[in-house]
């Protein structure tokens, strides 16, 4: 994820506001095309508790829907150039 984001900061960086969302676009595609596909995922909220999994971060993991994975994708991509 972050080496695909990575690549496409620059072209998102000089993009017009209006390509900056198909840039976004592209890149969750990309991932979600991948072999096997890549997903967005967060944790479950009904899985988190004071149970033993939930402590040791190995609760239940769940998609995102697409405005989500926007949001991590643009996130990501505003963040400081290498």
């Amino acid at each position: 994820f972050r080496s695909i984001v990575e690549s496409r900061k620059r072209e998102y960086h000089e993009a017009p506001w209006k390509e900056k969302k198909e840039i976004v676009i592209s890149i969750i595609r990309q991932i979600q095309s991948m072999d096997p596909p890549g997903r967005f995922l967060q944790r479950d909220p009904k899985s988190e508790g004071v149970d033993i999994k939930a402590v040791l971060g190995e609760g239940r993991w769940v998609p995102v829907d697409e405005e989500k994975a926007a949001s991590k994708v643009s996130h990501c991509l505003r963040e400081r150039m290498k």
